[in-house]
C-alpha cells in the first residue's frame, strides 16, 4: 500500500493507493488527523510526499515513515523530470506541487498545456509542446481577494459567490465576485495566446480547491483535474 501526501498552505489532500488502483480521501488540516486517518488503512509499504507546508511536517512524517518501517519519498523540484524541462532560472526555489503538476499534465496530455492550480494562491504555468516549462504567474487565489476587500475597505463585507460567472455585477457582491472571476480568465487566456500556434492547440487544465468553479467562468475545452499533484508525485516515484 502507498500512501500519497500533498501538504499545502492551508490543507492536506491525501490518497491511498493499493494494486496501482488510488482512492482518494477527504482532506485533512493537520498532521495529526492525518497519520490517525492513515493508520486505520493499514500500514503502508510507501509514502510519496510533496509539501510547501513547511519542516515540521515533513518531519512528523519522517518520525511516523521510521517507525512504520516504510520509505518515504519527498518531492523536489529539478532541472529536468518525467520530460519536462523547468523554466526557473533556480529550479528549487519553485513550489514543488506546481512542478509535480507540470509532470502530471506532460504524462496525461503530452502537447503544450496552460497549467492552473486554484488555490489559496492561483498559480498559472506555461508548458510547450516539447515539454519546456516556459515560466508562470502567481496571484491572490479567490479567498484572499475578498479577505483583502474585507480589510481594506470599511462599506464592503463580501462572502464569496458559489456562481462563476464574468458578466458586470448588478451588486456589489456580484461585482467584486464577477472582477476576481473575470482577472484569472484574462491572465489564461493571455497565457493561452503566449503559447498558441497556427498546428498546436493549447489545452486548459485546471486544478485545487477552487478549480471546478472556476472551470464555470473559463468555460470551452477546459479540463478540469482534481488531483494533478497526487498524480505528479506517481509519475516521479512510479
Amino acid at each position: 500500500m502507498i500512501i500519497d501526501i500533498d501538504t499545502g498552505n492551508s490543507r492536506i489532500k491525501w490518497r491511498v493507493v493499493k494494486n496501482g488502483v488510488p482512492d482518494c480521501k477527504p482532506p485533512v488540516t493537520d498532521i495529526k488527523t492525518l497519520l490517525a486517518a492513515v493508520e486505520t488503512e493499514g500500514l503502508p509499504t510507501r509514502i510519496r510526499l510533496s509539501s510547501v507546508g513547511g519542516r515540521t511536517v515533513v518531519e512528523e512524517l519522517e518520525k511516523q515513515a521510521a517507525q512504520w518501517g516504510c520509505r518515504l519519498q519527498q518531492a523536489r523540484t529539478t532541472r529536468e523530470a518525467a520530460g519536462v524541462h523547468c523554466g526557473y532560472l533556480e529550479p528549487s526555489s519553485m513550489g514543488v506541487d506546481r512542478w509535480l503538476a507540470l509532470l502530471a499534465v506532460r504524462d496525461q496530455f503530452k502537447g503544450a498545456c496552460v497549467v492552473v492550480d486554484a488555490g489559496t494562491a492561483i498559480t498559472v504555468d506555461l508548458l510547450n509542446g516539447q515539454g519546456y516549462h516556459l515560466g508562470g504567474y502567481i496571484v491572490p487565489g479567490f479567498s484572499m481577494i475578498y479577505q483583502s476587500l474585507n480589510r481594506g475597505t470599511s462599506n464592503i463585507r463580501l462572502e464569496p459567490l458559489s456562481i462563476a460567472d464574468c458578466l458586470p455585477g448588478k451588486t456589489t457582491g456580484e461585482a467584486v465576485s464577477h472582477g476576481a472571476y473575470l482577472m484569472i480568465k484574462t491572465l489564461i487566456e493571455a497565457s493561452r495566446a503566449t503559447l498558441q500556434t497556427n498546428t498546436q492547440p493549447v489545452k486548459v487544465i485546471v486544478t485545487g480547491g477552487d478549480g471546478s468553479a472556476l472551470i464555470g467562468a473559463l468555460g470551452g475545452d477546459c479540463i478540469y483535474v482534481r488531483d494533478l499533484v497526487l498524480d505528479g508525485l506517481e509519475v516521479m516515484f512510479p
